[in-house]
């Protein structure tokens, strides 16, 4: 009876087992391929997201190096060319342009040159292909910024700033004024509640923008005052100090000269007899 019920249960255990490969084996023919090409894609679109920031991440490092090492205009301009839309290196790029431009049209010395060099200092032709340069690297930043996207948490509200302020800078180097106030105010906007310093220094320089139309009167000569004269700090030497001072050295007599004293003539020889 045993035996019977034994072998009842391995043939029912056969039985399930084949029933079930026969059904995976049917899952299989109509729904298995599905499924896996899923799985597939899927690890495919896994492996293909880390693959892609891996890049992106490269990208950055890239640019922001080669923005570090960048010192010409040209360069940094290269640098916003090659990397547009990472970060905000293009914006930085160009406002970087921008300052070393505008550092030279203040300075005068042309940032490609050596102050030893004859051509260093800025002639009028070159002074105004620099502030066409300046003033187009300023623009370019703020389209660059703007093309960023919004900024509801002002982060980038300092290069927005600093953009803005650099073009008045180039207005004012060329006479226009108000160009230059229009700037400020936009600088001023800019920097908005959050640097309420800057809006002070913008408001002051709007303030005294109208004194630069004004030209600063040179003085000719004879509207200088009379130098004062002026009271000696140190002693007053004396006229006899002086001269002995100028007087030529005297020279103290050579041992072959006559007027030398002889030991005779300081000791004269004791009579004959004396001594006593």
């Amino acid at each position: 009876m045993d035996r019977d019920n034994r072998l009842n249960q391995i043939k029912e255990t056969d039985l399930t087992e084949s029933r079930l490969n026969e059904e995976f084996i049917t899952w299989l023919k109509t729904k298995g391929l599905n499924w896996l090409l899923l799985v597939l894609v899927i690890l495919l679109g896994w492996m293909g997201w880390n693959i892609w920031e891996q890049r992106q991440a490269e990208a950055r490092d890239t640019a922001w190096i080669e923005l570090t090492a960048a010192s010409l205009p040209v360069s940094y301009e290269e640098v916003a060319s090659r990397h547009a839309g990472i970060d905000s290196v293009a914006a930085l790029a160009l406002l970087s342009a921008g300052d070393r431009y505008l550092s030279s049209i203040q300075s005068g010395v042309r940032f490609d040159r050596t102050p030893d060099q004859e051509d260093a200092r800025l002639d009028e032709t070159t002074r105004a292909e620099f502030l066409d340069a300046a003033d187009s690297a300023y623009r370019d930043a703020l389209e660059a910024l703007d093309a960023t996207g919004p900024d509801p948490r002002g982060d980038l509200a300092p290069l927005r700033v600093s953009a803005w302020f650099g073009r008045a800078a180039i207005a004012e180097s060329r006479g226009d004024l108000e160009g230059a106030e229009t700037y400020l105010r936009e600088g001023r906007d800019a920097a908005g509640d959050r640097y309420p310093k800057v809006v002070a220094w913008a408001d002051r320089r709007i303030e005294g923008l109208p004194q630069l139309a004004e030209p600063l009167p040179i003085p000719s000569q004879a509207d200088l005052p009379a130098p004062e004269s002026l009271t000696p700090l140190g002693p007053t030497i004396a006229d006899d100090l002086l001269e002995d001072l100028l007087a030529p050295p005297v020279e103290a007599p050579s041992e072959d000269s006559g007027d030398t004293p002889q030991a005779a003539d300081l000791f004269p020889p004791t009579p004959p007899g004396g001594g006593g």
